[in-house]
């Protein structure tokens, strides 16, 4: 019944949206970086997950048929357009486009290629009555509490998120996560970001009795619609202890099953002072457009070739990929380098990801070293000349050291470099590259090849630390 919605997430929360989102697919985002606890947990709660998506979007457009909720927005890629607007019509409901964003998936195939850039976006659908009007998702800044009440927020919940808004917030749940005391933290709360529900506005504290309520009918209507299977699923993960943090703007929940984690608010945000202008504006929507190929492949980086990728699409999702695979690492660090950085694409998500972090880039090649400048801009910099005389001048800038360095051992050039390398940074990041893992096969064989030492049990997927005693080469 709901197989159509495979390639389709929930919005989260549900409008009024937020004008500038981190993550503006944030389910999908979460969602592709859980991680489970272990093979079992996986076998379970992989296809449970799955479900619960399908079946929330199911009880959701539900709601909207019955007049519940005037419409609720829904994502999907380009090769879901088609099936989405096919199935919303079959219910007797409209669709519309009203944004697209570039996802960068992160967990795709490494031999994976994308011949059109309007496959790399995502599309986000209004979902409605006939006729219906886009902009009733993005309300005034006047109305937000209003429109939020008539999206099926409580009262109490409208008044937070239609504040939290006003302030530049958004991530509903940042203010929860951030609490020391996370032992109050409902797990149906914390883990609302994956849009599986029954949590679907944003909750306005974490013991939010009107919430509770809201999410008793959801599973209520669920079982009406004949879902009682999944959602005692739902009931099960009502009872779970979770552990949440938010930590640089990385938003990160453990339950005992899994853990996931997404881009939220960078810090406490405060009330704005009295007469200052609010967000979001009154954007009136319009229909998607697709970008130029040509302004999607600046953004996604040049020179993908000499770094050693088969296209600029597979380079920032492997980066996008060194990044959450080093989350810990990043977390830790105050310094990080990255040699032989390009035109800075690596640097300009993991500054996108813990924007606090002092980051250098160092780059022979001249022209890659303007592009990395002009994309970082003048507080990042980038060491030109050869590793040996970049790793010397970063020594003099930072002599303390540095916390972390990124390097694609292949590129680096001979051993010395890479001993001069270990002089200056406390922990060594090796990237694999296409071409290198297409080589190799994997990091613990490219890192041996090369005479390197892997610190065991990390996630080494595209990246992979070196050991600090071992790590040096042969």
């Amino acid at each position: 019944m709901t197989s159509a919605w495979l390639t389709c997430w929930l919005t989260w929360p549900r409008p009024p949206l937020v004008a500038a989102p981190r993550e503006p697919a944030i389910a999908k985002a979460a969602a592709q970086r859980i991680s489970f606890g272990g093979p079992q947990a996986r076998a379970i709660w992989q296809p449970r997950l799955d479900r619960l998506r399908d079946v929330a979007i199911a009880i959701e457009l539900e709601m909207v048929r019955r007049k519940h909720i005037p419409a609720t927005v829904l994502w999907t890629g380009y090769d879901g357009i088609e099936a989405l607007t096919e199935r919303v019509r079959s219910i007797g409901l409209e669709a519309k486009p009203i944004k697209a964003s570039l996802g960068y998936a992160a967990d795709g195939p490494l031999e994976a290629t994308i011949d059109e850039p309007k496959r790399l976006l995502d599309y986000a659908f209004l979902i409605g009555a006939t006729p219906l009007d886009a902009s009733i998702a993005e309300s005034a800044a006047h109305d937000l509490e209003q429109a939020a009440i008539r999206f099926g927020y409580p009262a109490c919940c409208a008044k937070s998120w239609a504040d939290h808004l006003r302030y530049g917030g958004n991530d509903p749940l940042a203010s929860l996560l951030a609490r020391e005391d996370m032992a109050a933290m409902p797990a149906h709360f914390a883990l609302a970001v994956l849009g599986l529900g029954p949590v679907r506005h944003a909750p306005c504290s974490a013991d939010c009795s009107a919430t509770c309520d809201r999410s008793r009918a959801f599973i209520d209507l669920g079982r009406e619609l004949g879902f009682a299977e999944e959602m005692s699923w739902l009931e099960e993960i009502a009872g779970w202890t979770v552990d949440a943090s938010l930590v640089n703007g990385i938003a990160e929940v453990t339950t005992a099953a899994f853990r996931c984690t997404w881009l939220s608010d960078e810090g406490v945000l405060q009330p704005r002072r009295a007469g200052a202008a609010l967000r979001p504006e009154k954007r009136k929507a319009s229909a998607v457009e697709l970008a130029d190929s040509a302004d999607i492949f600046a953004e996604l980086g040049t020179g993908f070739e000499a770094a050693g990728f088969g296209s600029p699409f597979a380079m920032r999702s492997r980066f996008s990929a060194v990044v959450w695979e080093q989350t810990a690492a990043l977390r830790r660090a105050t310094t990080a380098v990255h040699v032989g950085c390009g035109d800075g694409l690596l640097l300009e998500l993991i500054a996108q990801t813990k924007p606090k972090l002092k980051l250098y880039g160092t780059e022979e090649d001249t022209a890659a070293a303007g592009a990395a400048r002009r994309r970082l801009g003048a507080s990042l910099p980038v060491l030109g000349g050869t590793s040996m005389e970049a790793l010397a001048a970063l020594s003099r800038l930072s002599p303390e050291g540095i916390d972390l360095a990124f390097v694609d051992p292949e590129q680096l050039g001979d051993r010395e470099a890479l001993v001069a390398l270990h002089a200056v940074a406390r922990s060594v990041i090796v990237i694999g590259t296409d071409r290198s893992l297409r080589h190799f096969g994997d990091m613990d064989t490219l890192a041996a090849t090369l005479g390197l030492a892997l610190l065991p049990g990390r996630a080494s997927r595209v990246s992979a630390a070196l050991s600090a005693t071992r790590g040096r080469p042969h």
